[in-house]
């Protein structure tokens, strides 16, 4: 079954996620975290992210992201963000991807990705970013993304995390082209 296409698909509600979501989405990232890294990242790494996932400090890393969620039958399954790249005015990064193990393979993450981007889009960016740790990158370049180098990135103050940065051109055209933004 394909997902997009199928009842599962139809069964997730996207909305963007408001502060009373804040516990939801702290359990979802710290098992996605635990559960889907693999080897991305080392126990250090991996302690000191779920460290900051359970922080008051994290809530308002949420609050500077534009993050939306996919519920199936009321519970978070899965979140993805976005915001404007302080870097050039040009670009919007996506700031994360995260979707529950429980509901991984069966589109979820595609959904949420394709929602940030029409956001991301609608607000007038022209390019995609995004930092992706190892294992999420072909998740990424699935989706169209091109790795444009690698590095280390500051996901809180203890966790530090190698990633791969990727871009996507023209995603308004893109998207125009599809009939999926006016």
């Amino acid at each position: 079954m394909i997902p997009a296409r199928g009842t599962a698909w139809t069964a997730i509600v996207v909305r963007r996620i408001g502060i009373d979501d804040h516990s939801q989405v702290r359990h979802v990232h710290a098992r996605a975290l635990r559960t889907l890294s693999g080897d991305a990242l080392g126990e250090a790494e991996l302690a000191g992210c779920l460290h900051f996932v359970g922080s008051p400090a994290y809530s308002d890393h949420l609050l500077a992201e534009e993050v939306h969620g996919g519920f199936v039958e009321g519970q978070l399954a899965g979140t993805a963000s976005w915001l404007a790249n302080a870097d050039d005015g040009e670009t919007a990064r996506i700031a994360s991807v995260l979707v529950d193990p429980m509901f991984t393979r069966l589109g979820m993450g595609s959904r949420l990705l394709a929602e940030v981007e029409r956001r991301a889009a609608q607000s007038g960016f022209h390019q995609l970013g995004a930092s992706a740790t190892m294992n999420a990158v072909s998740f990424f370049e699935h989706h169209g993304y091109t790795e444009a180098s690698r590095g280390v990135k500051a996901f809180g103050p203890e966790c530090w995390l190698p990633v791969a940065f990727l871009r996507k051109p023209a995603v308004r055209r893109t998207l125009m082209t599809r009939g999926l933004l006016s």
